[in-house]
């Protein structure tokens, strides 16, 4: 029985050439722009999340009495100047070396740095600029700030008195590799640095505010001597931190642990709203989509009442008949996915061609998921097995008897 479904809903098909083809054109604009639009506010959304988190700290475990503030100003501006004041005597984390080895045990963090952090002065010369200091091992913070690779000049090296810089900082107090600053802090400790070299972390706000030194003496500077103000984490897949945390939560009930999302509800808030708008889009071009294809068959139907009444008459049972119709169903969301997803694959490259010669280069990369892919496909094949419900049952009810003697 299938196969005879299949065999005259190819037929009708075919015979209605005009018909099928603009049917299948529908279908195919309607996959190509879901797959463009999805691809596109994918590749916006990774972009996005990478430069706000992508060289930051992912969880904090922060002291009592200090709560770390958002990445974000008011108006949705990345910023750097976590400077929350200088760090109170009870702001900080005693048995932090207790601390990390647990963590160190997670095979699901891919980065655990101590940080040693507060407010001081930068001065060279007559130049002075608040700074926010952040005291660090860097072998471990290297894993989240990614120093080496983006250290421009000199050495990334923060050992004994030498620091990094940020470029911003640099070209306000005119500093060059080698020089020496001096840098006082809240409590009125003053400590004498070399500059080892310059670091470009693509925030203005950092580049212009930052300074890393080692761990040993940015405790000594902000009185925090054996202790550290935080610890900083990082993990593979970003938006399992909020899971994560919770289970160290659990494991260390007396210090707080905040994730990018919670001090990042602006950001998240905006991505929540730039999907919805998408699949609004897309719910409405399938929608017309599966309006157009239930036309079409609805009109076949009327077309070719002559010839379901003789497949009737001839011992078509109302299934046989009505499996027609989802067979033409079937066949043309199957051809127009395909050929949607063919020409969604040529928008990306032409959208990123066109890009790239007015000057404009797209600073993210447009990849499309296997699994978008895949749902896309899918849906719109079903939506074109349900477009055929109403001709099915329209050709169901027919009468052979009446359909020939009218006919």
């Amino acid at each position: 029985m299938l196969r005879f479904a299949l065999l005259m809903a190819w037929r009708f098909l075919v015979t209605s050439r005009s018909q099928t083809f603009l049917i299948i054109l529908g279908i195919t604009v309607g996959v190509a722009i879901q797959l463009f639009l999805s691809s596109l506010i994918a590749g916006l959304q990774a972009n996005l999340i990478d430069q706000t988190v992508g060289d930051a700290p992912h969880i904090l475990i922060v002291p009592e009495n200090r709560t770390p503030t958002s990445f974000l100003r008011s108006s949705g501006n990345l910023v750097a100047d976590r400077l929350a004041g200088p760090v109170k005597e009870e702001a900080k984390i005693l048995s932090w070396q207790r601390i990390e080895r647990r963590l160190l045990a997670r095979p699901d963090l891919r980065a655990v740095s101590p940080l040693v952090e507060g407010p001081g002065v930068v001065r060279r010369g007559e130049l002075t600029k608040s700074v926010l200091l952040k005291g660090i091992v860097l072998e471990r913070a290297d894993r989240i700030y990614e120093l080496r690779e983006r250290t421009i000049r000199g050495i990334p090296q923060t050992g004994g008195s030498g620091v990094l810089v940020g470029k911003v900082l640099a070209e306000d107090l005119q500093l060059e590799v080698g020089d020496s600053i001096t840098i006082t802090t809240p409590s009125g400790r003053t400590g004498t640095f070399t500059v080892n070299g310059v670091f470009d972390l693509r925030s203005k706000a950092i580049n212009a505010s930052w300074i890393f030194l080692d761990l040993t003496p940015a405790q000594t500077l902000l009185d925090l001597e054996g202790a550290i103000s935080a610890i900083e984490i990082q993990i593979d897949q970003v938006f399992q931190s909020e899971r994560i945390a919770e289970e160290l939560r659990k494991v260390f009930p007396e210090y707080p642990i905040e994730t990018w999302q919670t001090r990042n509800q602006q950001l998240l808030s905006a991505l929540r709203s730039q999907s919805f708008s998408s699949y609004l889009i897309q719910f409405f071009v399938l929608l017309a989509v599966t309006l157009g294809i239930a036309s079409v068959l609805v009109v076949s139907v009327t077309q070719r009442i002559r010839e379901i009444g003789i497949l009737k008459a001839m011992g078509t049972t109302d299934t046989g008949v009505s499996l027609v119709f989802f067979a033409q169903g079937a066949i043309l969301g199957s051809f127009g996915s395909l050929s949607g997803a063919l020409v969604g694959f040529f928008l990306i490259r032409l959208f990123q061609q066109a890009a790239r010669s007015s000057g404009g280069a797209i600073s993210f990369s447009i990849t499309v998921q296997p699994a978008t892919l895949l749902a896309i496909v899918v849906i719109s094949t079903v939506a074109s097995l349900l477009a055929a419900v109403s001709p099915a049952r329209q050709a169901r009810k027919l009468v052979p008897i009446e359909v020939i003697r009218n006919g």
